[in-house]
């Protein structure tokens, strides 16, 4: 049979990676023509349909394709890709793009069906739809595709075939053999198709987590990690990796941040706002919190026992040397708290001053003898001291050996004046897991070309919120909630265990737990570490409630010792769907600082939501 098709070879650079793959253009569409566009399901069936043309990779062996005419399913031709050997000095991977120009109207189909075969046994590295070299606002991918020696029909899902009324991008891939060697694979009967055995079982952005970014007007963040798993019409689980055009997003508060159509959110002011998506009407998991609600505040640290530089400090050690240096014409040292009132009443605290003419950077380095801990949270907060409200305070962290190459800052504005006050710095997706973090930089009023000025200033209490006090602290007794991120609204901080699980909802966030099988009260347990004195009387608050599939059930809630031999002070809680208030006043029958708050949720199965939990010493 004659080939009929266009074939052309494009220079165009791939990283080594298959799989890092990604093409930056992106479609103007402010120029795309209004007119209709063809609705044509055939990509390939024995002849390259309407329009189909194939260009390689630059990068990529550019001979590597052809179309067979002697090997096919059912048919008299197939698309072949030779996939060379990786050491191949004329590319070590095989991969292009099929694409019709102009585009055709997909929206009425719901899946890309193949047939393909191997010499083989393989797994196709990449293989999917929507890209071309002009863009990839809707590219869909599926990773690993198995093949073996015979044919076998394979389905690539369309997320939300609605959004395809334009599409160029039929079919592409990329393929290096999975032991080195060459080998070839057989494509055929490649189109679109409808049909209802495609059923979606979950879909995810971000991963499916839940994830906490500053508010830093003008920071920009692309929606990633977006997928969609199908119950394919052979009773097997697709997954897809789906580009984020695919959903739609809402902003609870555009004021605070906005999000376009192919998932580009923009920070355009200060505050907390939540992005969540739908794919096809439906919520899917994972969210964004942009900012944070307000955080309890942080216990004072004690470290005068402690036994090495390291968070959470409180330069309360009479035997520790703090490795303190002022720099730039920053006058800076330990000294006994001048202002010990309000939420600081410890003694000792740094004081810095900013010399007349001194560099707007002048500033003090503390090196720590232990890197900071940021496995449990990225939020660093510090209480200041400023003569001068509204000016802002940078904090930056950096890694000794490397200096300022490693150096990540955020810049916080003070907002009173000849008063201690808690700013708080959230580097919350800014923290390199690599580098290990043991200088923290204090920079005041740090103005560009602004000199110093002679003004003084203290700061104190470095912590990490939801992170331990040295010998406890003091958590703010007195009518303050004892525990951190008692509202869930913090991110993963503070609490633990494996019931330890946040969800947002409508702007809230709390803590779910589904329990599956039931077992002894402390199997599933959510807790956090408090001091607790024995003999004092505390109030325990905190909301709860199941779901209408569960109906009512029951849990344990109170405070008890964190280590044997585990005594508690507890109530037994019943739930039902109404999310109710439950408050107890428990006369501690033990004290120990490794204490906590508990909920043991293991005795019965179901879900169990717990919100605005707190902790007050009467």
């Amino acid at each position: 049979m004659r080939k009929i098709f266009r074939k052309r070879t494009v220079v165009y650079l791939l990283p080594a990676v298959l799989l890092a793959l990604i093409l930056g253009c992106q479609p103007d569409d402010n120029n795309l023509p209004e007119a209709s566009f063809p609705d044509i399901a055939e990509v390939f069936l024995d002849v390259f349909s309407p329009g189909l043309q194939y260009d390689a990779f630059g990068t990529s062996n550019v001979t590597a394709f052809d179309v067979d005419n002697e090997v096919a399913f059912e048919s008299s031709a197939s698309l072949r890709f030779d996939v060379p050997n990786t050491s191949d000095p004329n590319g070590g991977f095989a991969g292009g793009v099929f694409t019709v120009e102009g585009g055709r109207n997909l929206t009425n189909y719901n899946v890309l069906t193949f047939y393909a075969r191997a010499s083989k046994g393989e797994n196709i590295d990449i293989i999917g739809f929507g890209l071309t070299f002009q863009g990839e606002t809707y590219r869909t991918d599926a990773l690993g595709l198995q093949v073996g020696t015979d044919w076998q029909q394979y389905y690539i899902p369309i997320p939300n075939g609605a959004k395809l009324e334009q599409e160029g991008g039929m079919l592409w891939l990329a393929e290096a053999a999975d032991d080195g060697s060459s080998y070839q694979l057989w494509i055929d009967e490649v189109k679109f198709d409808n049909l209802n055995t495609i059923i979606q079982e979950s879909a995810a952005i971000l991963e499916g987590q839940d994830q906490v970014i500053p508010d830093n007007v003008g920071d920009t963040f692309s929606i990633s990690g977006a997928s969609v798993t199908y119950n394919l019409p052979n009773g097997l689980l697709q997954s897809v990796s789906a580009a984020p055009a695919y959903f739609d997003y809402v902003s609870s508060n555009e004021s605070i941040a906005t999000v376009d159509e192919t998932g580009l959110v923009t920070v355009v002011g200060e505050g907390v706002a939540f992005i969540t998506a739908t794919l096809g009407g439906a919520e899917v998991e994972g969210s964004l919190q942009i900012g944070m609600e307000p955080l309890p505040p942080s216990p004072n640290v004690d470290d005068s026992n402690a036994a090495a530089v390291s968070m959470p400090v409180g330069f309360e050690s009479t035997t520790l040397t703090y490795d303190i240096e002022g720099f730039e014409g920053a006058a800076s040292s330990i000294i006994t708290n001048p202002d010990p009132t309000g939420i600081n009443p410890t003694n000792r605290v740094v004081s810095t001053t900013k010399t007349n003419g001194s560099a707007f950077f002048a500033g003090t380095l503390l090196n720590l003898e232990v890197p900071i801990d940021f496995s449990t949270s990225e939020i660093f907060t510090m209480k200041t001291w400023s003569p001068k409200a509204n000016i802002p305070v940078r904090l930056a962290l950096e890694n000794q050996a490397i200096g300022g190459d490693s150096q990540v800052f955020i810049d916080v504005n003070t907002s009173m004046t000849n008063q201690w006050e808690e700013l708080v710095f959230n580097f919350t997706g800014q923290i390199d897991g690599a580098i290990a973090y043991d200088r923290v930089i204090v920079f005041f009023e740090f103005i560009p070309d602004l000199p110093g000025d002679g003004s003084t200033y203290y700061y104190d209490d470095l912590y990490i919120a939801g992170s331990d006090p040295v010998n406890g602290g003091g958590g703010g007794g007195g009518g303050g909630n004892l525990l951190a991120n008692g509202d869930f609204e913090g991110g993963a901080t503070a609490w633990f265990g494996n019931a330890f699980n946040i969800q947002c909802d409508g702007g809230n966030c709390f803590n779910f737990a589904d329990i599956a099988v039931a077992g002894q009260p402390f199997d599933v347990n959510l807790s956090q570490i408090v001091e607790i004195v024995q003999g004092e009387s505390y109030t325990f608050t905190f909301e709860a409630a199941t779901d209408p599939g569960t109906g009512t059930r029951t849990i344990i809630a109170g405070i008890g010792l964190n280590e044997a031999p585990f005594t508690a002070d507890t109530e037994v809680v019943t739930l039902t769907e109404t999310l109710q208030t439950f408050e107890y006043t428990f006369t501690a029958s033990f004290g120990l600082a490794n204490s906590r708050v508990l909920f043991d949720m293991g005795a019965e199965t179901g879900v169990v939501v717990i919100d605005n939990v707190s902790l007050i010493q009467n």
